[in-house]
């Protein structure tokens, strides 16, 4: 049979907690990040795919054996529990990695002796602007880049439209299965990164939540007998707006906090996230009637909000 590689994300006991309190929460919350998991694939969001879910206790009988199915005593001796996830191992670097490679392979193409002996052949202000240029780190904006950040809104966008909330949405939990080769030919990578896409899988789902409204996005879905019922789920769609809106908050401040000068980016994702929700339930001949445009809109909205008082927090702590 073949090997397949898995990852066992094990949440340990907590000792500042209550011993009940804390079998309850490690258990709750391990079932919680696999539902949404599930949830995902069921949705066809590219995530991991959970295999297993173990819970292991300390607590020993009379004989010494573990004793898995009590997890309280009359004596009130609580035990201790693990609970471990099984999942799918994912290949590849996250966006994070991708962005900083980037600016690598940008810095060494760019030969520093050439780019100097032109500068200091005009006048003293292009030497200082050089001098800052080698001191500020950046983020490369190119189309590749911004076609990341553009897959990452669609992403996002569909997993939201899942009824799934990620929680902790940064480029360190967005990975690419399929990242670019690293070569010293410009010519060979240039010419292998124009036929290149990413191929985006989200990460840790520690923190999820799910909501009670779902945008059915498949298209055996949308075409069964029960797509007629999605005509009230844009209405139920909007109770859950705060909690995206927060989603594409806490992504927004993990590019501009992560990457330096990313404002392109993160304007790209937003559109990307725009565009596949205005894209959804629109008809092969171009119509778009029926759209959930203003799903996007409303939660766009909420982000206003949730900008201000972000700022607020920054301006009076």
């Amino acid at each position: 049979s073949q090997s397949v590689k898995v990852i066992v994300k094990e949440r340990f006991p907590k000792k500042y907690r209550h011993p009940a309190l804390d079998v309850s929460l490690t258990k709750s919350r391990t079932k919680g990040e696999a539902r949404s998991l599930i949830r995902c694939k069921r949705a066809e969001v590219a995530c991991p795919k959970v295999l297993a879910i173990a819970n292991w206790s300390n607590l020993k009988d009379s004989d010494g054996n573990v004793n898995k199915k009590s997890e309280t005593t009359k004596a009130g001796n609580v035990c201790t529990t693990s609970s471990c996830l099984f999942i799918e191992h994912v290949q590849g670097c996250t966006v994070r990695q991708y962005f900083e490679q980037r600016l690598e392979s940008t810095a060494t193409q760019d030969s520093p002796s050439s780019k100097r002996q032109r500068l200091e052949e005009g006048d003293d202000s292009n030497i200082l602007e050089f001098k800052q240029q080698q001191d500020r780190v950046t983020t490369v904006i190119d189309s590749h880049t911004l076609c990341v950040a553009y897959n990452i809104g669609n992403l996002v966008g569909k997993m939201h439209a899942a009824g799934v909330v990620h929680g902790d949405l940064t480029t360190s939990n967005i990975m690419i299965q399929n990242p670019p080769p690293p070569t010293n030919d410009i010519t060979n990578q240039e010419t292998e990164e124009r036929s290149w896409e990413a191929d985006l899988v989200l990460i840790d789902f520690g923190l999820a939540t799910s909501t009670n409204s779902t945008i059915v996005t498949t298209a055996a879905a949308a075409s069964s007998k029960d797509a007629s019922n999605n005509n009230k789920k844009p209405h139920k769609q909007q109770h859950s707006a705060e909690e995206k809106a927060v989603d594409l908050y806490v992504l927004e401040r993990a590019f501009l906090s992560t990457h330096p000068e990313s404002e392109p980016l993160v304007e790209e994702v937003l559109k990307g996230y725009r565009e596949f929700f205005e894209g959804l339930g629109s008809s092969n001949n171009g119509s778009t009637e029926g759209t959930y445009g203003h799903v996007a809109k409303a939660i766009f909205n909420r982000l206003e909000q949730v900008r201000l008082r972000g700022r607020k927090r920054e301006c009076f702590g």
